[in-house]
């Protein structure tokens, strides 16, 4: 099996996992992986994404104009992986008890969770998904941190591998519901 038939069929993995999981729904949720040293896989939009499939993932360049059926949020992907080279994948999924943290202005401490010691999570301003701020925000981000948290809009992980990046967006959730219990009104 080659590199990219490797990738393409990890990244549908990735998306039925997250979507068994609750933690992408309908279109919600984009992710990536680097191809070469010049393209990026990229889910397309407005996919459901636990029924992906490997044709459908799209072929994108980490320099230059974005294919039409590019996720809304390939800017972000190619900014983060263009700008940092040892990151092999992107993920953006929705995690509801994350999001509720954030809209709340819980804080989460990876400290509590042993699992969760080596996130270093970095929380992003509220800027406009799909836009070219929030593309140059979260690639600046990611010099500091692992996942990337968005007010309203969900998380951003990161990592060497596809694995690497998911184990880094589903400890993020388990730490949100081992917080959730330590928050007032929970």
């Amino acid at each position: 099996m080659n590199r990219e038939t490797r990738l393409r069929a990890e990244l549908v993995a990735v998306g039925e996992r997250l979507y068994r999981a609750g933690l992408v729904r309908a279109g919600e949720g984009n992710f990536s992986a680097r191809l070469d040293e010049a393209s990026f896989l990229l889910t397309p939009r407005g996919c459901t994404k636990g029924f992906l499939h490997a044709w459908q993932l799209v072929r994108a360049p980490l320099v230059g104009e974005l294919p039409e059926q590019a996720s809304s949020e390939g800017l972000l992907h190619q900014a983060i992986l263009r700008a940092h080279p040892t990151v092999a994948a992107v993920l953006h999924a929705h995690p509801p008890l994350v999001l509720r943290a954030l809209f709340a202005g819980q804080t989460l401490q990876p400290s509590v969770l042993k699992e969760a010691e080596t996130l270093r999570l970095e929380v992003l301003p509220d800027l406009p998904p799909g836009s070219q701020a929030l593309a140059q925000a979260a690639a600046a981000a990611v010099a500091r941190g692992n996942v990337l948290l968005l007010p309203g809009h969900g998380v951003v992980a990161v990592g060497s591998s596809v694995t690497e990046a998911l184990w880094r967006l589903e400890t993020t959730e388990l730490l949100a519901a081992v917080c959730r219990g330590a928050w007032p009104h929970a």
